[in-house]
């Protein structure tokens, strides 16, 4: 298994980063805990030690369900990542919501914080100003960002080390290749993204007369019009897919896991079987040009879209 360093910290992740929010149960529905933790030990038995989490996941019960499936393993063993949400980014909030994720957790330390969101009432430099003094106490390894613009980074950057930003990206939201990425490569920040299966869309399992539910009915490319385009990317991605005996999904996350301009991607966890369906992608090797061929769909299709502000809604920018 190839490791990859995060930014300029000694912290290592692998190849892909398993990501909890799902084992919350508050946005994608009910999910058992005995099913999560199968999920993350089936990802450890495979060489998968990264873990993606926040404090916000279930307003806790993410962080506590991944504490308790790695309990009792030595700690080196795993990189562990949490967020910050920010309401807590004040000096007096953010220690107080770290020591309650490291509690739930069940560790002394963070081997990577993220500011989950740009600060509001707050300049960026002094939400960094607080980060760096959790590191400075040892409480956390290194600093990232999450869902910040390229100016919104260069603007945390004057102001300390961030080492890895973790923004939406996938082949149907790719708004990052225009400036994000290449400023991250440039600076050499990591990048770990996030919904890169666009919350199953990618994944094949979605018709156009699937009932779409939940926070999903609220997010931009779920929306008449663009989903049905979707779906259109989708068959693209389930025709390679069968060509090797693997599903939509598994052709998506290895896609991205040869996307230089990537470190890890987030994949997601519902039980053990879901965990070696996503294990079985990284093992794959598509030729050439159907990793040149996915491109160019998926790159037609993100032209035509217009800018939304977050994948999760659909407002357009400067509407």
């Amino acid at each position: 298994m190839e490791y990859h360093k995060l930014g300029k910290s000694g912290v290592r992740v692998s190849p892909v980063v398993l990501g909890c929010w799902s084992m919350g149960g508050d946005y994608f529905g009910s999910v058992e805990d005995r099913d999560s933790i199968a999920c993350i030990e089936t990802y450890l038995e495979h060489g998968i030690q990264t873990f993606d989490t926040a404090e916000i996941y279930g307003m806790g019960r993410a962080e506590k369900v991944l504490g308790q499936a790695l309990k009792g393993r030595k700690r080196e063993e795993c990189t562990i990542i949490s967020k910050v949400w920010p309401s807590h980014y004040a000096p007096e909030d953010i220690e107080k919501a770290c020591d309650a994720s490291l509690e739930r957790l069940g560790t002394d330390y963070l081997d990577v914080y993220f500011l989950h969101y740009p600060p509001q009432g707050m300049s960026v430099g002094q939400a960094m100003e607080n980060m760096g003094r959790l590191k400075e106490k040892g409480k956390i390894r290194s600093i990232g960002v999450s869902n910040f613009s390229a100016e919104q980074l260069r603007e945390a950057v004057q102001s300390g080390p961030v080492d890895v930003i973790q923004p939406c990206y996938n082949l149907l939201w790719r708004y990052a290749d225009r400036d994000l990425l290449p400023y991250c490569r440039e600076q050499g920040i990591s990048v770990i993204p996030y919904s890169t299966l666009a919350q199953g869309l990618l994944t094949g399992k979605f018709k156009k007369d699937t009932p779409i539910t939940g926070g999903r009915a609220k997010a931009a490319l779920f929306q008449p019009g663009v989903y049905e385009q979707c779906l259109e990317v989708t068959e693209e991605l389930t025709g390679i897919g069968e060509k090797y005996g693997r599903s939509a999904a598994q052709i998506c996350v290895n896609w991205l896991v040869h996307n230089d301009s990537l470190t890890a991607p987030i994949v997601g966890g519902a039980d053990r079987e879901h965990a070696l369906e996503n294990i079985r992608a990284i093992e794959l090797e598509l030729e050439p040009e159907e990793y040149l061929r996915i491109d160019r769909v998926s790159r037609a299709f993100c032209e035509k879209m217009p800018e939304y502000q977050l994948f999760f809604d659909s407002k357009v920018k400067g509407e």
